[in-house]
């Protein structure tokens, strides 16, 4: 008899923009192209596109070769480096590419948040609180895994201030909770290690901190 050896290839991902959980960079596979646009602390990046098959990309550079892994772990893309001394040449010192990334639901698109922040600004300019919370709080609900942090930071300030306005302070309090550890840094504290993010840290702790008081947050300090 003969003996019949099943040989079983590793499934590829689909096409389509992947995105990192925590917002941090995308990954875009198209018809036997890829790209990776990752942003690491204190604004460093990755940014590196070449040719891709199955689970292998290769960068189109001879002088500095880089091959990467796309691997399937359910619905998730691991991303990794095979040759990862070569790939860092592709990378400032502070990113890396390296990662986990998902296919975001509809909403969660730039087009479509940038839709949805819309929406709830009008409610919000003409005084319809409830309906700019009903619009806002499900961006969270569905996106905070892939929003960018710092956008992230602001949708929670906008929809806190929303419920403020519509008298919940208790819901506001539970939308800012997250970002605690920025509401309660020091003026000169916010951006510490990050330079390039000092400024939008900055702003984004004010308006946590004044969203925090007006809800009826007390600091300790």
């Amino acid at each position: 008899m003969l003996a019949l050896t099943m040989v079983v290839l590793a499934a590829g991902p689909k096409s389509g923009t992947w995105v990192s959980e925590g917002g941090f960079g995308t990954v875009v596979l198209e018809k036997g192209t890829f790209r990776i646009d990752t942003v690491g602390g204190n604004a460093h990046t990755c940014s590196l596109e070449g040719a891709w098959a199955g689970t292998r990309g290769t960068v189109k550079d001879e002088g500095l070769p880089c091959e990467v892994k796309f691997t399937m772990k359910g619905d998730a893309l691991d991303v990794s480096a095979v040759t990862p001394e070569d790939c860092q040449a592709w990378c400032g010192a502070r990113a890396s590419f390296e990662g986990t990334y998902v296919l975001p639901p509809k909403a969660c698109l730039s087009g479509a948040v940038k839709q949805t922040r819309a929406a709830f600004k009008r409610q919000f300019d003409q005084k319809r609180w409830p309906e700019a919370v009903a619009t806002l709080a499900p961006l969270i609900e569905t996106c905070s895994k892939v929003l960018d942090r710092f956008e992230l930071g602001w949708v929670r300030n906008d929809l806190a201030l929303a419920q403020h306005k519509a008298g919940d302070d208790n819901a506001c309090l539970m939308t800012l909770m997250p970002l605690a550890e920025l509401r309660d840094q020091g003026e000169d504290e916010a951006g510490g290690g990050e330079p390039a993010f000092e400024e939008i840290l900055k702003k984004l702790a004010r308006a946590t901190r004044t969203n925090s008081k007006l809800c009826g947050y007390a600091s300790k300090k």
